[in-house]
């Protein structure tokens, strides 16, 4: 299952890449709340989460994060769709890409369908266009698929028809390891496809901000590079000689939490300045929203590359630090 999750993941970053060149995608609207409910058309792309997504009115196309996502009516384009249950019962027009506990489908898929989950079921009378990929515990197909039916599970009941079927049997020697690497996938991409909605309402509603940092990314870029890792070095020998003190701990405290938010939000600055960089090497008419979106998913697959891929975060985050604090230091010039 480890090796499935991983697979998962990077197969969800191609195919958000995929998703968001469409170039219909990336004008969108954003949503959330504890509960959200979508009950009258959208002629537009969407956002939402919340601790209930449920989508009643056809939209264009969907991004959907929360416990329990439910997706009732037709989406003319793609569905990404994570929480711990996820219910496609409405007919999708692109791709479908879901992850949870239980993911029941039910729609018919206009294209492909990519699945992973403790328990994911195809449900009867449903037809899948073209290829399909689950990685699961527990996996039902009683669909049509048109294309291939790739299964990776430990149990795999087949009632439906598809051109061709390949079943891979995961093993129950080493499950408790297994099952707990299988964890920390699924939560790698709960992490990430979080990571992803919060940069692009970031991008959405702070734009300027972005562009600033983008600006001193690309001044003395190697020197801002070897000064973000000094920074990071210092700052966390600083932490730690403060944390040894009854009196420094809590200072500690709060400022270990605020330097890990600047760290984490590191990334998304470089993933939109690199999106950019992108977009004007290749004279690609993007917006901001889809140099982000591009930025991101590049940036995240060589993440997972083997050791080259943790030397590549260690760039983006020290790049990404000293670009956030040079942008704060002129903003802050410029307010005075």
């Amino acid at each position: 299952m480890a090796v499935i999750g991983m697979w998962f993941i990077k197969l969800t970053l191609v195919l958000i890449m995929a998703i968001l060149f469409s170039p219909q995608t990336l004008a969108l609207q954003t949503f959330s709340g504890d509960s959200i409910s979508i009950d009258a058309p959208v002629a537009d792309d969407i956002i939402a989460a919340a601790d209930m997504v449920s989508i009643n009115a056809p939209v264009d196309s969907a991004i959907a994060a929360g416990g329990t996502v439910s997706i009732n009516a037709p989406v003319k384009g793609d569905v990404l769709a994570l929480g711990g249950q996820v219910y496609v019962n409405a007919d999708v027009g692109g791709k479908v890409v879901a992850a949870g506990g239980t993911v029941l489908l039910g729609g018919d898929i206009g294209t492909n369908l990519v699945a992973a989950g403790q328990k994911v079921r195809l449900l009867p009378g449903m037809k899948v266009n073209r290829d399909v990929y689950i990685a699961g515990e527990t996996v039902s197909n009683a669909a049509n698929v048109n294309g291939t039916l790739s299964v990776s599970a430990s149990r795999f009941n087949n009632t439906g028809t598809a051109a061709e079927v390949k079943f891979r049997k995961m093993e129950d020697q080493g499950r408790r390891g297994d099952d707990l690497m299988a964890g920390y996938s699924i939560f790698s991409l709960v992490y990430l496809l979080g990571y992803f909605i919060l940069g692009l309402i970031l991008v959405r509603y702070l734009p300027g901000i972005f562009r600033e940092v983008d600006e001193q990314a690309r001044e003395s870029t190697l020197m801002k590079i070897l000064i973000g890792f000094v920074m990071i070095v210092a700052a966390f020998m600083a932490l730690l000689l403060l944390a040894v003190s009854v009196i420094g701990f809590p200072i500690a405290l709060v400022s270990a939490l605020l330097f890990l938010a600047a760290l984490l939000l590191s990334s998304s600055f470089i993933s939109f300045s690199l999106g950019r960089w992108i977009n004007e090497r290749a004279r690609m008419k993007r917006g901001e929203l889809a140099s982000f979106a591009i930025g991101f998913v590049i940036l995240n697959v060589l993440f997972y590359l083997p050791v080259i891929g943790a030397l590549i975060s260690v760039i983006s985050m020290s790049l990404g630090l000293a670009s956030i604090i040079y942008a704060s230091r002129r903003l802050a010039a410029v307010c005075r």
